[in-house]
């Protein structure tokens, strides 16, 4: 904050891939200063409920000694954390969403079609929240890796949507939004438990996994630490291996097996 100013202190906490989450998370959030919490993995019976009562954001009291020095303004995403349907504008998702093509004078000119269907999908997700500002995400899993692609035609997505009237689009952060919600002056529900276990399904339970394969999980926690060692040895004495690092192969290995799917 005081080499950025204050627009640079993080306000919002993000979580958009956990498999549920702790009232205690929440709680801690709260006591470092956060004004926000947002995330996408909530279980599917509790999306359609909420989807119901429209009671996709709420206060999250995480501590019931703390009471309400640990409340917390906090969203579920509506499209997890991907695109609204039909609108992912990266290199992977050409056979199935079609670019902006605002050239008339081509076959495939799609403006009016396109934005008729993103309008659609934003008064689809603005039915189950309680003010009128609504948070898109763009982007998912490997994506942007052709960003020139992508914001090309988010800014043309944004400037013919300004210009049908219909919704105000623009680029923002979770911190803005919070910022606009804030000012609506709702009022909202209070919740005081976890969002566990998350279930993506009927008999599709997300839990276990902290304790499952312990073994696997072992052996991982001691190869990382060979790892830490040979990363230092090579950085002192340099790699034999032909120019090429020799703890390359355990580093990806190790990557791998740490991220939060495998260790499911």
């Amino acid at each position: 904050e005081e080499n950025f100013g204050a627009e640079a202190r993080p306000r919002v906490a993000w979580h958009i891939d956990p498999f549920g989450h702790s009232a205690e998370q929440a709680a801690l959030f709260a006591k470092m200063g956060y004004d926000g919490f947002f995330f996408a993995r909530i279980d599917y019976d509790d999306f359609e409920s909420r989807k119901r009562r429209v009671a996709m954001e709420m206060v999250w009291r995480g501590s019931a000694s703390l009471g309400s020095e640990s409340d917390l303004f906090t969203g579920v995403l509506f499209y997890g954390y991907g695109p609204p349907p039909g609108f992912c504008f990266d290199h992977r998702c050409h056979s199935a969403d079609p670019p902006i093509q605002d050239d008339p004078n081509l076959f495939d000119y799609n403006v009016d079609q396109r934005v008729a269907l993103f309008l659609e999908r934003v008064r689809e997700q603005a039915k189950y929240y309680t003010t009128n500002n609504v948070m898109l995400t763009f982007g998912s899993d490997f994506e942007y890796q052709n960003a020139v692609e992508v914001f090309k035609n988010l800014d043309k997505l944004i400037k013919y949507v300004n210009q049908n009237g219909s919704v105000n689009m623009f680029y923002s952060t979770p911190t803005r939004y919070v910022e606009a919600v804030h000012k609506a002056q709702k009022t909202w529900t209070l919740k005081t438990d976890d969002f566990f276990p998350y279930a993506s399904g009927p008999y599709s339970f997300w839990s276990g996994y902290f304790t499952s394969r312990p073994a696997l999980k072992g052996y991982t926690r001691q190869c990382n630490n060979y790892l830490q060692v040979c990363k230092q040895l090579e950085a002192i004495h340099g790699t034999i291996f032909h120019g090429k690092p020799s703890v390359t192969t355990l580093k990806q290995a190790l990557a791998v097996d740490q991220h939060h799917d495998a260790v499911r």
